[in-house]
């Protein structure tokens, strides 16, 4: 495949889903399409992809990033412990709390949020969502591999993990867990389409994905969360590497950004 074949569809799939793949990851995209395309070549290849939405989403899954691991950028879930969840409990008591874990991978970040609430005492309903259909199976499946739990970042939470070890030392959850995280498929590019999610939600972490996207797009999603899919009060989190790319220009007027020590996040005042 030459770069101009390889441009066409990097583009295609921009164009469709809004992610810009950066250097680093079109040397994947570009073995995946060079193995369809073996059998069927590049015209046929690209006529299927517009024509197909199997096919399409197969690229979608072979094109998107789904590296991440359980409770990632810990101090966002320190804060979570120390000061969201118990201020959830005084204000709300036993009601539960919505959580909406967007471009969630294979769902490592879902699950780190159902166990973090569930000791606290608080009744999380989670959903899962990402583009890729693939890394959503392997998120109901609820089995992970002993690398998603690091020796650094998340470390003073690993023992929520330890009862759910298995002999070969993957983290492999019963129903009682799987049952707090549901999946959805969402296109955070697509986000202003009805009856995506029923009911607004108190917490939204939407991390490590803004970076796939151009400065437009991500104040197009910002606004579309925050005015539609967060409720009043609720708080979003970006990733910690993310939030210095989101200045005031792009933070709709809805959110105000609030630093907490070393943790920034931002919530709905309006």
């Amino acid at each position: 495949m030459n770069e101009f074949e390889l441009n066409k569809v990097i583009s295609f799939i921009t164009e469709k889903i809004g992610i810009i793949p950066r250097e680093s990851h079109k040397f994947g995209i570009r073995k995946f399409v060079e193995k369809k395309i073996e059998s069927l070549g590049f015209s046929n290849y690209f006529l299927k992809i517009q024509t197909d939405k199997e096919e399409f989403d197969e690229l979608v899954n072979g094109a998107t990033v789904n590296e991440t691991y359980f409770f990632r950028e810990e101090k966002q879930f320190d804060l979570l412990r120390s000061k969201i969840f118990p201020e959830w409990i005084n204000r709300h008591g036993a009601e539960p709390i919505r959580i909406w874990s967007a471009a969630c991978s294979e769902g490592e970040e879902a699950y780190s949020l159902a166990l973090l609430a569930s000791s606290c005492r608080v009744k999380p309903e989670i959903i899962a969502s990402d583009i890729n259909t693939s890394v959503l199976a392997r998120c109901r499946n609820g089995v992970f591999k002993p690398s998603t739990v690091r020796a650094g970042d998340g470390e003073r939470f690993k023992h929520l993990l330890k009862k759910y070890m298995n002999a070969a030392g993957e983290i492999e959850f019963g129903e009682n867990v799987k049952g707090m995280v549901s999946t959805k498929k969402i296109n955070l590019t697509r986000l202003d389409r009805d009856g995506l999610l029923i009911q607004k939600q108190n917490l939204i972490f939407v991390r490590n994905v803004f970076i796939y996207f151009s400065r437009e797009m991500r104040a197009k999603i910002l606004k579309t969360l925050a005015e539609k899919y967060l409720a009043d009060g609720g708080l979003l989190f970006v990733s910690m590497n993310e939030i210095a790319q989101i200045d005031s220009e792009m933070t709709p007027p809805s959110l105000t950004k609030i630093a907490d020590g070393d943790v920034f996040y931002f919530i709905k005042t309006h």
